[in-house]
């Protein structure tokens, strides 16, 4: 068996070679660098390559975001403007087939058993072209009806209002007008 101080020297020298070798082949091979974080920082960034990078990941799903908010955005506009272009529709075709007006009636609130009630009296129309464009015999025609009367010669509630009391005014009719079924 050699001496201790023996295995002390040969330790010593296998450490001193081993520390040579190793920081000799650590210093002589490239270090590894990240190109993207070397554009986004300005700095030489070591210990990981553009593949093991996170900056690129992110930025990628951050251009997804966006691009998934942006067709968020137009189709809740497509929706809107088609939304908006079917109430025209409507309305225009709810103009087209009203009854041309002959007489202004009345319209009032009553009182019955269910509660106020809206009535339409004393409106007359011309009966002559109906909504499918048609043109019916005879003279004009009385509407007595309630609920949705743009539902038979085309005018709303709102507007038989304004008729009948020359504008914009504050009577039961109007607050009643709100909550009245179409």
């Amino acid at each position: 068996m050699l001496p201790w101080y023996v295995l002390i020297l040969i330790g010593a020298a296998l450490a001193l070679g081993g520390r040579r070798y190793f920081y000799g082949t650590l210093a002589t091979r490239p270090r590894e660098s990240c190109s993207w974080c070397r554009i986004a920082s300005g700095h030489e960034v070591a210990g990981h390559t553009y593949a093991t990078c996170h900056g690129p990941v992110r930025e990628r799903q951050a251009e997804q975001q966006k691009a998934a908010d942006r067709k968020f955005a137009a189709d809740r506009r497509e929706n809107l403007r088609q939304t908006q272009q079917n109430d025209l529709d409507r309305r225009l075709a709810r103009q087209r087939g009203r009854m041309r007006l002959v007489q202004v009636g009345t319209v009032t609130t009553r009182t019955s058993s269910s509660g106020a009630v809206i009535d339409i009296s004393g409106w007359v129309f011309d009966a002559a072209t109906t909504t499918s464009g048609q043109r019916s015999p005879g003279r004009p025609t009385t509407f007595r009806t309630g609920g949705a009367p743009e539902k038979v010669h085309g005018w709303t509630l709102p507007e038989l209002h304004a008729m009948a009391h020359g504008g914009a005014c504050t009577c039961d009719v109007v607050r009643l007008s709100r909550s009245s079924r179409t």
